[in-house]
């Protein structure tokens, strides 16, 4: 399994981070080699990573749309068979009403598939900054060390670490607005995978 992991890392993630490092370098580098430059250029690396991944966004979006518009044709028929029958017979009558329009409920599922996709770039840019020596010591602005986590605000002897809520803050507001008048599921799976992430880089670098 071990290897297994380490051959994926090496033809996966390996390119995308030396990629990330070539970015953080250029802009390092451009910006000044000053000690609150690391900030900047980790800004720069974010919005590498955002315009590499857009098209996913996009093509993500798209075929998440075309599976809405479907389910959403087919919907009022689908209810009325759930609602009239039950058991196997619900289930033969679903499957046949699916084959006559051609639609398979596992398609629902491409649309995940292009925001995998997305996955190993996060990966490589956390894995790049997070044994970054050169973030070690290095402020930003309220940020004293980006090596270690903020924890900006304390209550007694309870560190709190600010930048994570507040990342999970903005995700939830800006899902908030992509997603309205969407179904309720897709609104749960994102706002679960933003609780996801907090749990995940709660005690992270806060580079």
């Amino acid at each position: 399994m071990a290897s297994i992991s380490t051959f994926l890392y090496n033809i996966i993630i390996s390119p995308i981070e030396l990629i990330v490092e070539f970015v953080f370098e250029l802009m390092y580098r451009v910006l000044g080699q000053h000690q609150k430059n690391q900030g900047l250029a980790i800004i720069g690396v974010s919005l590498a990573i955002s315009f590499f991944t857009l098209p996913l966004y996009q093509k993500a979006d798209l075929v998440q749309q075309k599976q809405r518009d479907i389910q959403n044709y087919l919907s009022k028929w689908t209810k009325h068979i759930k609602k009239s029958f039950k058991g196997e017979e619900q289930y033969m009558i679903l499957q046949t009403y699916y084959k006559q329009n051609a639609y398979n409920p596992l398609h629902a599922l491409k649309g995940s598939v292009s925001l995998l996709l997305q996955i190993p770039f996060f990966i490589a840019a956390y894995h790049f900054l997070s044994n970054l020596e050169l973030l070690n010591g290095a402020s930003f602005f309220l940020i004293k060390d980006l090596g270690r986590a903020d924890n900006l605000f304390s209550i007694k002897k309870f560190n709190i670490k600010v930048l994570p809520i507040l990342m999970t803050l903005i995700n939830i507001i800006s899902s908030a607005i992509y997603l309205k008048g969407f179904p309720i599921k897709s609104k749960i799976q994102t706002y679960s995978m933003a609780f996801i992430f907090l749990v995940l880089l709660y005690k992270s670098p806060s580079g």
